[in-house]
């Protein structure tokens, strides 16, 4: 996934675990589960944006 396609993603999954905790409450295993997920998703997010980071300061 390229940056762009994470960080949609992590909006929606945000929106989505916003939702969840609205309902069922923040100590809810489905929204701790979510929450885990966004977790994920960011940290891949993060990682991919240091390795772009790099990739570009390398051929400037």
């Amino acid at each position: 996934m390229n940056l762009e396609q994470l960080e949609k993603l992590m909006e929606k999954e945000r929106r989505e675990l916003n939702r969840m905790a609205n309902l069922h409450g923040l100590r809810d295993e489905r929204v701790l589960d979510k929450s885990s997920r966004l977790d994920r998703i960011m940290d891949k997010y993060l990682h991919t944006k240091r390795a772009v980071n790099q990739n570009n300061q390398a051929h400037s």
